[in-house]
């Protein structure tokens, strides 16, 4: 039986699967017995390569580096970014560019509440403790965008744990801030 499997990545990249070249890693059929190793190449010269490897739906090797889960026939692999370290006075931030909702959960695990508000419109904000918002992330290592779905959802994401579940949420927004979040049940 083949699995659908989606790599995404906090970083820009280029992939070799079990040793092919690959430009895209996004919803390419696998056999669902059968281990996986993608090494990323990323696309920027401050961050490192690496390889982890997949099986039966684990990460058995560098496993702080990616987040797996799986549903509805389609595996899902989130990976981070491995840096180098770096002697300069540049902050490099690959993912400047990242969402709203992906930029609240960092900010969140992060524990820097004053930016994840900020993030918040007024009326959530006000109606939610920083200790309310670290529980509800707090089971939480990952974030992946729901790019997958047919039709696709606005502002859709799965919060990963630690032991591959993901939960699907919506993120509501109003006036450019996130106004609510809501679980979606499949």
């Amino acid at each position: 039986m083949e699995i659908s499997v989606h790599i995404k990545p906090d970083f820009a990249a280029v992939f070799l699967l079990n040793g092919a070249f690959a430009e895209s890693a996004d919803g390419f059929l696998y056999g669902d017995g059968e281990p996986l190793y993608i090494t990323a190449l990323p696309l920027s010269a401050h961050l490192l390569p690496y390889t982890v490897k997949i099986a039966a739906n684990k990460p058995l090797s560098n496993e702080k580096l990616c987040a797996v889960f799986r549903t509805d026939g389609r595996l899902f692999i989130k990976l981070f970014p491995r840096y180098n370290y770096i002697y300069t006075p540049a902050k490099h931030d690959e993912t400047a560019a990242a969402s709203l909702p992906e930029r609240l959960f960092r900010y969140v695990k992060q524990q820097n509440f004053p930016f994840a508000r900020k993030l918040l419109s007024v009326s959530l904000s006000e109606s939610i403790g920083d200790g309310a918002l670290t529980a509800f992330f707090a089971d939480y290592t990952a974030m992946v965008r729901d790019d997958f779905s047919k039709p696709a959802r606005q502002n859709a994401y799965y919060l990963i744990t630690a032991d591959g579940k993901g939960t699907l949420f919506s993120f509501e927004t109003a006036d450019g801030l996130i106004d609510n979040i809501i679980e979606n049940k499949l």
